[in-house]
């Protein structure tokens, strides 16, 4: 039984292109044509020990070296990759085909018999999970939601025992078999035949909704719209829908510090967000960005002297946004473009548009989410404010805020700024979340009751704490309206597609036990010129 990492080389793509610079490959002589890398990586002695102030005859003792293969045999007319030990790091990971692996899983395995699944969220605060069960499974099992999930690697038990008895994929495939080594060009032309197919639209055909790109010239336009859209956000400092997010599942406990590199820059910051790499190329007096930049500048973790101490990844891996182009929408998420499907576009945004609307006071210019607030509170008598007023429901270990605003027709309103940097599907689920409290949790209601008390007291205001039922009478659904309000700027201001996709779900999740909802655009003036002209 052997395990066995195996890519598939971009078409065109020769063995001696694939590999980073400074590889040396040879040929093998077990099977024809074959080529074969072998070496040793490491040998100095770990940073711990200089933490630990070890001296060079204890240091001695201790040597980092890992062992590292790399085969490469062509079968069908495409290169492959096989590789062993630390081998996939001398592969140049821009030569490779994306989702090989991951969709010869889809067309091999028993979809009843999952085992692990790695998904990513796309949004402002990109989510990036692997989940995995004790034994075979289906999907649901994985609570992925096929509208707003990026499947990026699926494990579990293949339907023919003989290609393998376990597949593994996302990039790369990994399976498990018995077999010597002459079997190898057969089973790269096994994976690929079934890397081929299109079986998986039986039973995972939801997974073409939000579909990888590669048609190139499709790419190179998205490419030169995303330069504009960072040179428009160094320009003006608007980052809105324009974020980093890691690529990769990442661990935080390994600490360190991230620094932006490719430009000269020293500068280290304490976490990966835009508005740090914007302000690293600023300090560098530089006001643009290059395509060729999307590549060239880097992610490093590094330590305290600015030395790499993990990961690093370009600019363009890190970045996540939403584009449109030629009347699709496309999402960048993980250094992959991948294009929502029209119908499921269409769909949400319709939803969107059908919406209930209701009208909040529009803000005034300069104010975030917390001075409108304030200033809404102390102005406006139909509306009783629970800002920062939370409750603990029963069972809970966090506590939540019912709502920013209860008003006298029972309405709840959540309120959030969508230049915030929390992202909006956090209002979204904060309505849902105290919603259900209120329909569940008696207890609960009688805290609401509580803080309404505090707020009329502090107000002056009346009438309010009667609005909710107390713990032990019974609360009717139909009776209160969650409202989302967005403070936004512009003549026409508009949700990216993923915020829209969970109001969508919000909205439908709100509706079972029987609330109304609605949205609200809270206009917010660009400037202090046009706040005079609105006066």
């Amino acid at each position: 039984m052997q395990k066995l990492s195996i890519r598939l080389l971009r078409e065109g793509v020769e063995p001696e292109n694939a590999v980073r610079e400074g590889t040396k490959l040879e040929d093998w002589d077990q099977i024809d044509g074959s080529k074969i890398v072998l070496d040793t990586l490491g040998g100095g002695h770990p940073k711990w020990a200089t933490f630990l102030g070890l001296s060079s005859v204890q240091k001695m003792k201790l040597k980092n070296s890992s062992a590292m293969g790399l085969i490469f045999l062509k079968v069908e007319e495409r290169w492959f990759a096989m590789s062993f030990g630390l081998g996939h790091v001398k592969i140049d990971p821009a030569k490779i085909e994306q989702d090989f692996g991951l969709k010869v899983v889809l067309n091999s395995v028993d979809p009843k018999k999952l085992r692990s699944a790695d998904v990513r969220t796309p949004d402002e605060n990109t989510l990036s999970r692997r989940s995995q069960t004790s034994r075979g499974s289906d999907q649901t099992a994985f609570s992925i939601d096929v509208e707003r999930d990026i499947v990026r690697g699926l494990a579990g038990q293949p339907k023919d025992k003989n290609f393998a008895s376990k597949v593994a994929g996302s990039d790369s495939l990994t399976i498990e078999r018995d077999i010597v080594v002459n079997d190898l060009p057969a089973v790269c032309g096994d994976a690929f035949r079934i890397y081929q197919k299109s079986d998986y639209k039986c039973q995972f055909g939801w997974i073409d909704q939000i579909k990888h790109v590669r048609d190139d010239a499709v790419i190179s336009s998205l490419r030169d719209k995303l330069v504009d859209k960072i040179n428009e956000a160094i320009r003006t400092n608007d980052t809105e829908n324009l974020h980093l997010a890691y690529p990769v599942i990442y661990d935080p406990e390994k600490g360190g510090w991230i620094q932006y590199k490719g430009f000269r820059s020293r500068r280290k910051f304490t976490d990966l967000d835009i508005r740090g790499y914007i302000d690293a190329l600023l300090e560098r007096k530089r006001t643009s960005v290059s395509e060729a930049d999307l590549d060239k500048h880097a992610v490093h973790e590094v330590d305290d002297q600015g030395k790499d101490i993990g990961g690093k990844w370009s600019i363009f891996e890190c970045l996540a946004t939403e584009i449109d182009l030629d009347g699709s929408t496309y999402v960048l998420s993980g250094g992959r473009w991948y294009r929502i499907e029209k119908s499921l576009a269409t769909s949400v945004k319709e939803f969107f548009d059908k919406a209930p609307r209701f009208s909040m006071p529009s803000a005034e210019y300069g104010e975030n989410e917390e001075k409108y607030n304030k200033r809404i509170m102390e102005s406006v008598d139909e509306y009783i404010c629970l800002d920062k007023k939370l409750i603990l429901p029963t069972g809970a270990g966090t506590q939540i805020e019912v709502c920013d605003f209860l008003s006298r027709g029972r309405h709840l309103i959540h309120v959030k700024d969508k230049t915030s940097s929390s992202r909006l599907s956090h209002l979204f689920n904060q309505g849902t979340v105290s919603a259900r409290v209120l329909v569940v949790d008696g207890p609960a209601r009688d805290q609401v009751r509580k803080r309404i008390a505090e707020a009329e007291a502090e107000t002056d205001k009346s009438g309010f704490e009667d609005l909710v039922p107390s713990g032990n009478e019974q609360f009717v659904a139909a009776e209160f309206t969650v409202v989302f309000g967005v403070i936004a700027s512009g003549d026409n201001p508009r949700l990216p597609f993923f915020s829209l996709l969970t109001f969508r779900q919000a909205a439908r999740e709100l509706q079972v036990p029987n609330f109304r909802y609605a949205f609200a655009w809270i206009r917010k003036p660009t400037g202090p010129s046009e706040e005079a002209t609105k006066e």
